[in-house]
């Protein structure tokens, strides 16, 4: 004898279906998105820069280079907060 049915149709394992994809999906305005990611770039054009500037000598550059863009951001932080 097989196992016992975990849904009681086709219908019911559909929609369950769709719940678990619904509950596991986020929703985002897409101008919202857009404006994450002009931020994001803007940020690597920041980090692109500082290597340059580092690369120039500059002694900020220098101690707030990172590989991360969320790095660089805590380095400048904390170099301007002290």
């Amino acid at each position: 004898m097989g196992r016992p049915r975990q849904y009681g149709s086709d219908a019911e394992r559909q929609r369950a279906c769709r719940q678990r994809r619904q509950a596991e999906t986020v929703r985002v305005d897409r101008r919202a998105l857009d404006g994450l990611h002009l931020r994001l770039e803007r940020l690597q054009r920041l980090q692109q820069a500082l290597w340059r500037a580092a690369d120039a000598g500059d002694a900020t550059a220098r101690a707030c280079q990172a590989a991360s863009v969320e790095t660089v951001l805590e380095k400048l932080i904390r170099r301007f907060e002290g």
